[in-house]
């Protein structure tokens, strides 16, 4: 790919515009993009049209697009481009005192105005706050489309994901209305009579600056979002790294979150945030572990043994050995901690369920009604009642006789009502 790329060198594209390194450069982009399809680690690569190249890079500091220190100038091609940097930056000032390895020249499109950053990517690790100073211990996770579930070894939360962020889908619907009808008065030979578009080969579009201005508005509120989407996403990363050294979750595939799930995912970013706290933890000196749901199956297993599969609108885990009721996200979870080398240590989890039951009750029973848990919570006076004396601790060797779903169902229907919504429906 760099020897054919050498072509463009000697062409418009390369005279005063690309240099040769940053051609080899494209040309390595181009070929990753190309590999990771075919091995299915991304998805088909999209050709940049007319506009739409965003981005060069260089290979080294030496040569190409170049930092300069000593007047903080971006040097390439004989332009001279000054920085703005903010003194007080800490995170900028402790970039600027490692090596820089190469620039990258972004192109970025803020309030409909073109801004270009430079990118300094640099040798070291990254500025760490004082604030976010890497815990002790092993956190449990579970995250769902909406919900994160995080549990150590004294406390667990569920809170909603990205709960701070504000649809902007009403914003979205009514600008889209008001493109269609901008095309609709601009092209009016392109409808057929009954309002549908013509089916022919090719049509020509004339986008009005109405047209363009409006678009440049969806474009933007994307963009906050998107943004703002990032920020919560790196807080709560800091926030868990904060809670332990080691991470344990569950290795989900989030293209079949999109597909059940897909408002939902699309909105909060759940694989986006899994991601980023790989990389972050990873900078921290933290481990991920990931570990398979087909060997855990944490959302149907019991510390007594007992297997039982729950529909997604069953969200509280009760079972007669005694454990129960929690919410089933923190349960799982808090299962969570006990996995190594993709199995549930059932011993571990068993010696420290005395000291776990209280605080995962407690987690359990202040879930907020308005976060989709589904079905009801169980009553722990029935549940005791039909289940006989509750016991705090569950001793290895214990069989439970009866399924945990068909006794739950047992016990719900002699329940009255709680004020909870039902559970995840398809699409949300």
């Amino acid at each position: 790919m760099h020897a054919y790329a050498k072509q463009f060198g000697q062409g418009w594209v390369g005279v005063n515009r690309l240099d040769s390194l940053t051609i080899q450069k494209i040309a390595t982009r181009a070929f990753r993009a190309v590999q990771d399809y075919h091995f299915n680690a991304k998805g088909k690569p999209r050709y940049k049209g007319k506009g739409s190249f965003d981005s060069v890079e260089g290979k080294t500091n030496t040569s190409g697009i170049r930092w300069q220190a000593e007047t903080q100038t971006v040097a390439w091609l004989g332009l001279t481009l000054p920085a703005i940097i903010v003194p007080t930056d800490k995170v900028i000032a402790h970039g600027l005192t490692s090596r820089v390895k190469f620039v990258r020249i972004v192109r970025r499109k803020l309030n409909r105005r073109v801004r270009f950053c430079a990118q300094l990517v640099c040798e070291g690790h990254p500025y760490q706050k004082a604030k976010n100073t890497l815990g002790q211990g092993v956190t449990g996770i579970d995250i769902g489309p909406s919900t994160l579930a995080v549990v150590t070894e004294a406390a667990a939360t569920l809170e909603k994901f990205c709960e701070e962020l504000e649809p902007i889908q009403p914003a979205i619907c009514k600008l889209q209305r008001k493109l269609d009808r901008q095309r609709r008065a601009g092209d009016p030979q392109n409808y057929n009579k009954d309002g549908t578009i013509k089916q022919v080969v090719k049509l020509e579009w004339h986008f009005s600056r109405r047209y363009v201005y409006t678009r440049e508005q969806m474009a933007e509120l994307y963009r906050k979002q998107a943004a703002y989407r990032k920020s919560l996403h790196g807080r709560k990363a800091n926030q868990i790294l904060r809670l332990g050294n080691v991470i344990k979750m569950e290795s989900l595939s989030y293209r079949a979150f999109q597909r059940m799930f897909g408002k939902s995912v699309g909105f909060r970013g759940p694989g986006t945030f899994v991601a980023l706290l790989r990389r972050k933890a990873a900078n921290a000196g933290a481990e991920v572990d990931e570990f398979s749901t087909q060997t855990t199956r944490l959302s149907q297993v019991c510390l007594c043994g007992t297997i039982a599969k729950k529909t997604l609108s069953l969200r509280w885990h009760v079972c007669d050995c005694g454990v129960g009721p929690i919410q089933r996200d923190i349960f799982s979870a808090w299962l969570a901690r006990f996995v190594v080398n993709n199995k549930l240590d059932a011993g571990q989890a068993r010696a420290a369920w005395p000291g776990a039951d209280s605080f995962l009750r407690a987690a359990s029973s202040e879930i907020q009604p308005a976060m989709g848990q589904g079905q009801p919570k169980p009553n722990p006076v029935a549940t005791q009642v039909a289940q006989g004396p509750s016991r705090s601790s569950v001793h290895s060797g214990e069989r439970a006789s009866e399924a945990c779903h068909g006794y739950v169902a047992a016990v719900t229907r002699k329940l009255a009502p709680q004020s909870e919504p039902p559970g995840f429906s398809r699409g949300e």
